[in-house]
């Protein structure tokens, strides 16, 4: 039997590109970066027979002629006393000089290279990102963002990488936003790691907002400390393909994680996503909500699972994807798993629907002579109402908001078309 040549990954990058990133870095950075790149070189590309990716090929994937590029990078901070208060929300490479023994206590350390063969990649040519360090006791009170985007000419292969550290009792939001141009092709494997300490609180917002000729992979890990509470949003606008995971890991008593997503797909957008709710301390608690619109021919796959473990005892978790198609060639595939392996657990749930939009709320609407391309529209909105409503920075939420209406058809028009007789 003769082995299985190894899909060879992305055409044209080679080691030298390691070595031109690795040069401006540590030795210890570069060492690690060398390991990577070996892993990337050994790793096939995952089994299209996996569940987690039979729905999504990615050695079909046009990747050929892309060079890695840095990203630009743009960071917001409103809070002038952040730094004096022991905060460093700055770019990575920056932070390799400012703290060095944080970020080489933890870079690497959440969201490994071995776990496929994109990610390996990113370990290796990670550039672009940023560092978040919030000391003991902190508490930041407005949102920090971070921006990342790509250069101008496409064929970029970006990999970006961010660290967020809040130490015991901390407090802070980041929303972490990406875009690019429409028409141009570029590839994208991006990881973010994220540790909290004992009681702190991070509320985290994935925006994607990239070119509608994107390849877009990223996998976001939260480990969660004792008492610990973790917000996910991940709003799917922009991209091609997208193949996100997010997962969180809760190996101490009383961690709390509430993972949303909100989606809306039009063209021939495919958007995937993986999520993990792993209860490993006892009393913890997750809820996951995911919701999606999707018109033309998009897709959507999302493959959810919570794991209660032995030692959980007295969790609570609770998994609900919805899934609204408003066309006749939309489709979602929502998939939750339950793997309940204590014997106590507190509550245990999970719902997944696909399916139209409901004609007899589109017919009440038509019926205020209000027409059916403006009544789709409202009823879009008020379907994801209820999840960005959970997003505590108000302009945030309307910006999420205006770019799912404004693919759904716009919102000016919604009252000019209303003939009122």
């Amino acid at each position: 039997m003769t082995q299985e040549v190894l899909a060879p990954g992305i055409p044209g990058i080679t080691q030298q590109n390691v070595d031109t990133v690795a040069a401006a870095g540590p030795e210890w950075l570069r060492e690690q970066r060398l390991a990577a790149w070996r892993a990337y070189e050994s790793m096939d590309l995952p089994d299209p027979g996996d569940e987690e990716w039979r729905r999504t090929d990615v050695r079909a994937l046009p990747l050929d002629g892309l060079r890695p590029s840095p990203p630009t990078v743009r960071i917001e901070s409103p809070a002038a006393d952040l730094a004096a208060e022991g905060v460093i929300f700055a770019p990575l490479a920056s932070a390799l000089a400012e703290a060095p023994d944080l970020v080489r206590r933890h870079l690497l350390s959440v969201v490994r290279p071995e776990e496929w063969k994109y990610l390996a990649l990113n370990a290796a040519l990670f550039d672009g990102g940023a560092f978040l360090y919030v000391p003991k006791g902190v508490e930041v009170d407005v949102p920090l963002q971070l921006v990342t985007g790509a250069p101008a000419g496409g064929n970029a292969a970006l990999f970006p990488r961010t660290l967020v550290i809040a130490e015991a009792h901390s407090r802070v939001a980041l929303i972490d936003e990406t875009a690019s141009s429409n028409g141009e092709k570029n590839f994208v494997s991006g990881a973010v790691e994220i540790v909290l300490g004992d009681g702190a609180k991070l509320d985290y917002y994935d925006v994607n907002r990239w070119g509608d000729n994107v390849y877009n992979f990223k996998t976001v890990r939260a480990i969660l400390g004792r008492d610990a509470q973790f917000t996910a949003l991940a709003a799917g606008i922009g991209s091609k393909l997208t193949k996100m995971r997010i997962d969180t890991e809760m190996p101490q008593p009383g961690a709390q994680a509430q993972l949303l997503g909100v989606t809306f797909g039009n063209g021939e957008q495919h958007f995937d996503y993986n999520t993990l709710q792993n209860h490993v301390g006892d009393h913890t608690i997750s809820d996951l909500q995911f919701k999606s619109a999707l018109t033309d021919a998009a897709s959507l796959v999302w493959y959810g699972i919570t794991r209660i473990n032995p030692t959980a005892g007295g969790s609570e978790a609770n998994q609900t994807s919805r899934n609204m198609l408003l066309s006749d060639h939309a489709k979602a595939a929502p998939i939750p798993i339950l793997e309940i392996e204590a014997y106590d657990v507190a509550r245990c749930s999970h719902g997944a629907t696909a399916g139209p939009v409901d004609e007899d709320e589109l017919y009440y609407l038509q019926t205020r002579a209000i027409p059916r391309r403006v009544a789709e529209q409202m009823l879009v909105e008020g379907f994801f109402a209820d999840v960005v409503e959970r997003i505590p920075s108000e302009p945030l939420r309307r910006r999420v908001m205006d770019a799912i209406i404004e693919k759904a058809g716009g919102r000016a028009a919604t009252l000019e078309e209303i003939e009122l007789g």
